[in-house]
């Protein structure tokens, strides 16, 4: 991480839930907790206090803008916290966002998750193209392949929307039934 904020001018660092480690939370970041994380003391941005003593989970607060204390190796760390709740097919869910920048408003915090949601769509979509697994030796081969998937990565988002379908996946299982797969796809373009 030092090694990127070296080179790079880093206004936020956004991770998943899973990487809470003293390496990764530090200034600027912006991630998801679990909802069984423990807190140690958390406070309404209105300013109530609850002492909690380490029983309360994330997943026991109610919607809403908090300051909490979390333990983060030997020392504690204090972050600002959004619960939201949002509704999918299944029912309700939650989502427990934080930043350790407590100067961070509320939509600056939920832009820098959907920031870090389009990459993972992006990751998805690589997947799904068959295009993750790649070794480079040189720097034309890697520019290559950057322009190639970033050209291809743009085209079969654009055929998933005006296809009216949800996903590359659903692209690619269209592609499938419609076209014959990848070798009928090879015979269009050779009739052109």
């Amino acid at each position: 991480m030092d090694v990127l904020k070296g080179r790079f001018r880093v206004s936020r660092v956004v991770f998943d839930s899973w990487y809470w480690s003293e390496k990764l939370v530090t200034d600027n970041v912006v991630s998801e907790l679990k909802s069984n994380r423990r807190l140690l003391r958390v406070e309404s941005v209105q300013g109530t206090l609850e002492e909690v003593e380490g029983h309360l989970r994330v997943g026991d607060l109610p919607p809403g803008v908090y300051y909490a204390d979390l333990t983060l190796g030997d020392r504690v760390v204090t972050v600002k916290l959004l619960v939201r709740e949002y509704k999918r097919d299944s029912g309700t869910h939650a989502r427990y966002l934080y930043t350790t920048d407590l100067s961070l408003s509320e939509e600056e915090i939920e832009e820098a998750w959907r920031m870090r949601w389009e990459i993972e769509e992006l990751h998805r979509d690589v997947k799904a193209l068959g295009l993750e697994d790649s070794s480079f030796w040189r720097r034309e081969r890697l520019q290559g392949y950057l322009t190639i998937f970033t050209i291809m990565t743009n085209v079969v988002r654009e055929l998933v929307g005006e296809l009216n379908l949800r996903s590359v996946e659903a692209f690619l299982r269209f592609v499938e039934r419609h076209l014959g797969g990848p070798p009928g796809l090879m015979k269009i373009f050779k009739l052109r």
